[in-house]
């Protein structure tokens, strides 16, 4: 049998033999394997990430969510400690005046009742008076409520709240103290936290006289009380701030409430 190829010539037949050594390469080349074998396990894994990112938010979810409440459960044990030590103070201030007028014999009797005040409130009744403060305490007292006070304004109730019982109890005396405890109370009202914030803007209205958050003061205990639906009482403090108040805007506003409550008191322990 004649080959075709031996009738070529050169250059012709260098071409074919070329074209045959091309298609022996390219049919022994393996395919490539098709997107379809990896699919399903590329699928699978994109799943499970997507399954395990969803479980890591949840659980950052529920500890975002116990952290609120134990940041709520300290300010609420803060809260009462400072009422304590109000209480306290305010019980201690009158004894300590009589004191200078009592007999040997009736000094000593006061000062077994001081004692056991101070052993039912060691921390409390154990600091020293303070009676003025240094610039570095000043500065102090003003930075931090400063910053509650920017935190009540923005919202953040729970933080405001933190921060007027820090300085309330770092500076029981200090130039902000009786409007630590009016921004107080009002930051327990956003919080609906009623019954503490009647005892916050009550130690103003009873302690601090003097302060301009006094008649405020006044008219958020009536406000509270209405809220409350404890209208005789909070008659009783609209009825007060006239009193004490008589001329004026602060009087005609009490005025303007006290004529709006309503004539029929219900239940009002």
């Amino acid at each position: 049998m004649k080959l075709f190829f031996l009738d070529l010539k050169p250059p012709t037949l260098s071409v074919a033999l070329s074209l045959v050594f091309l298609s022996g390469c390219v049919s022994t080349k393996p395919d490539p394997e098709p997107w379809s074998v990896d699919k399903p396990l590329i699928v699978q894994s994109l799943q499970d990430v997507h399954v395990g990112s969803a479980k890591l938010e949840e659980k950052l979810g529920a500890l975002d969510k116990r952290i609120l409440d134990l940041e709520r459960k300290n300010s609420e044990q803060a809260t009462k400690i400072v009422m304590l030590e109000a209480a306290v103070l305010k019980n201690a201030k009158p004894k300590a005046i009589a004191h200078k007028s009592k007999s040997p014999k009736s000094q000593k009797s006061l000062n077994q009742r001081l004692d056991a005040l101070s052993a039912n409130a060691a921390t409390t009744t154990a600091k020293p008076k303070i009676i003025s403060q240094t610039p570095i305490q000043s500065t102090d007292e003003k930075n931090a409520y400063t910053a509650a006070y920017l935190a009540l304004k923005s919202g953040r109730y729970d933080e405001a709240s933190s921060g007027f019982v820090k300085v309330i109890k770092a500076h029981p005396q200090g130039e902000y103290t009786d409007q630590a405890y009016y921004w107080l109370g009002e930051s327990l009202v956003a919080l609906l936290r009623n019954s503490e914030a009647l005892e916050s803007f009550t130690v103003v209205a009873n302690q601090y006289p003097k302060s301009a958050k006094h008649a405020a003061a006044l008219l958020k205990i009536a406000a509270v009380y209405k809220s409350m639906k404890q209208i005789g009482k909070s008659r009783v403090a609209l009825q007060r701030v006239i009193k004490e108040y008589p001329d004026g805007r602060t009087a005609e506003r009490a005025r303007a409430e006290l004529k709006a409550l309503p004539q029929d008191d219900g239940v009002t322990k």
